[in-house]
């Protein structure tokens, strides 16, 4: 086994990992009645850990076949998680910074100034999150593609890929700049996160496949 091979492996088992902690952390982050810190610590942990996911897929489906739609597929989800993470700490800054002055003003017009200020703030962080929705899409819909071929994912899960991303892609381009769920449509990003969460546990049950590719 060459040292190519080994790296294949590697990532293999460090990608589904971080994937599933990617999943987990959100999970944590959004419903767990955790401290503000360690809540913010999950939040801010997310992208990171799901970038680092989309690279063992991408070495695990690079191992059956590799080409540029599956290149361009690890650039958007690492963009994209680089993406959500400027997102959510742009956003949790503007709450922890003006809700202490929100909370001290003592007349209610300006409480209610300060509240305005914060909204209209805040409204920055829903470019952010679309252009994440529009990458993770993309991300989607490549590792799909890639994926309907590959013996260890199948037509199934990479149909479902391609058109989950295809979804979520076309609502939130129909509803720019405001996000889908924000005008009371549908919003697909929940789906593709579980459609991430069975390709990450299907890319931890790839490692006997990589080994025989690779032995």
């Amino acid at each position: 086994m060459n040292n190519h091979q080994e790296l294949a492996q590697s990532w293999l088992k460090v990608g589904s990992i971080c994937g599933l902690l990617s999943v987990a952390v959100y999970l944590l982050a959004a419903f767990a009645p955790l401290p503000d810190k360690l809540t913010l610590a999950c939040a801010l942990a997310f992208g990171p850990l799901l970038a680092i996911g989309a690279i063992g897929l991408y070495y695990c489906l690079a191992a059956y076949r590799n080409c540029p739609s599956l290149q361009i597929s690890v650039i958007f989800a690492i963009g994209g998680g680089i993406t959500v993470l400027i997102m959510l700490a742009t956003q949790q800054s503007i709450f922890e910074l003006l809700r202490a002055t929100i909370e001290k003003a003592a007349q209610p017009d300006v409480k209610e100034a300060y509240t305005k200020i914060r909204d209209g703030l805040n409204s920055v962080h829903l470019g952010m999150d679309v252009a994440w929705d529009v990458l993770i899409s993309v991300a989607g819909i490549g590792f799909g593609f890639n994926m309907l071929k590959h013996p260890a994912f199948g037509k199934v899960i990479g149909g479902l890929g391609m058109l989950l991303g295809t979804l979520l892609l076309v609502y939130n381009l129909r509803y720019f700049p405001v996000p889908p769920v924000s005008a009371n449509s549908i919003d697909w990003g929940p789906f593709v996160a579980l459609w991430f969460v069975a390709s990450f546990v299907m890319l931890l049950r790839a490692k006997s496949w990589l080994k025989k590719q690779t032995s």
